[in-house]
């Protein structure tokens, strides 16, 4: 089973092909990405073309290249002609399982705007936001927690921002739903998750992100006490080799110690298909909160 090639390895294998229908003489100049496709061809057992100077120059054969483009759409990957560059995170999941090649950002048509009267809101909601949800910042410090039933924390910023669809199939009621954050609302977040574990004991606190090792992690070092994902049947079926990235294998220890009981079946499910599932992946599918302790 092969890997997916980056977005980079596929622009050059899309401009070698174009370039050596004109010019059968056309070259690759080393570099970085040029090496992944060639330890991806080595990994297939065949080699897509020949160094003209070892280190310097290297050319392609283009039936090679055709060769190459077929085995990814053979294994369900995107074309190497196929044009991300007006996809998000979400249309790029829909049609290849690294969602990571849609290159418009979760901000990308985003502003964040100071409303100070309510009868605004319905004003500008449609003139800000395509979604039928409005972001807002709030103060940690004045919160009023009490208010609310359960606290989801999302892990990616485009699925927040699209948290009004995935409510369709989860049933939470009264719910605080907040972003984790990059740079400028995590540590918020990190406070907020420690005020509402500390003050609001039996209430739920939910982790939404990615199923993976490194999602697992955060939720189990975090104290959450539940897990919001997709049916496990469903997710059984529906798991992506691609989305376990062998960076996040150096988690897996840890987490066969800390693990929560509630959470075992969870990460067995990881272990053993050596696969998970990105946030981008789990629209329009029933999602349920997985206990922590059984």
């Amino acid at each position: 089973m092969a890997d997916d090639l980056s977005l980079k390895a596929k622009r050059l294998l899309a401009a070698q092909h174009h370039k050596l229908l004109f010019d059968e003489k056309a070259v690759a100049n080393t570099s970085s990405v040029l090496y992944e496709i060639l330890d991806w061809c080595d990994n297939l057992e065949f080699q897509p073309g020949k160094w003209l100077k070892f280190d310097k120059h290297y050319r392609f054969d283009i039936d090679y290249i055709a060769q190459i483009n077929q085995t990814l759409l053979d294994e369900k990957y995107a074309s190497i002609f196929d044009d991300f560059s007006q996809d998000t995170h979400r249309s790029a999941a829909q049609r290849n399982p690294n969602e990571k090649q849609g290159q418009l950002k979760p901000t990308q048509h985003l502003v964040l705007a100071a409303i100070t009267d309510s009868a605004m809101l319905g004003v500008v909601q449609q003139s800000f936001y395509s979604s039928r949800q409005i972001n807002i910042e709030l103060d940690v410090q004045h919160l009023n927690l009490g208010a609310f039933d359960s606290l989801v924390v999302v892990e990616n910023r485009d699925s927040f921002n699209d948290w009004f669809d995935f409510k369709r199939n989860v049933k939470l009621p009264k719910t605080l739903v907040v972003y984790r954050g990059d740079q400028h609302h995590s540590k918020a977040c990190k406070t907020l998750i420690m005020n509402w574990l500390t003050t609001q004991k039996y209430k739920p606190a939910i982790y939404f992100g990615d199923y993976d090792l490194a999602g697992l992690r955060i939720a189990v070092s975090a104290g959450y006490t539940h897990i919001l994902l997709p049916e496990y049947n469903w997710l059984s079926r529906q798991l992506i080799s691609q989305h376990y990235p062998d960076n996040q294998q150096k988690y897996l220890a840890r987490l066969e110690k800390d693990c929560p009981m509630g959470w075992q079946s969870l990460l067995l499910l990881l272990r053993e298909k050596r696969a998970g599932l990105r946030q981008q992946k789990m629209y329009q599918t029933p999602l349920v909160t997985y206990p922590a302790t059984i």
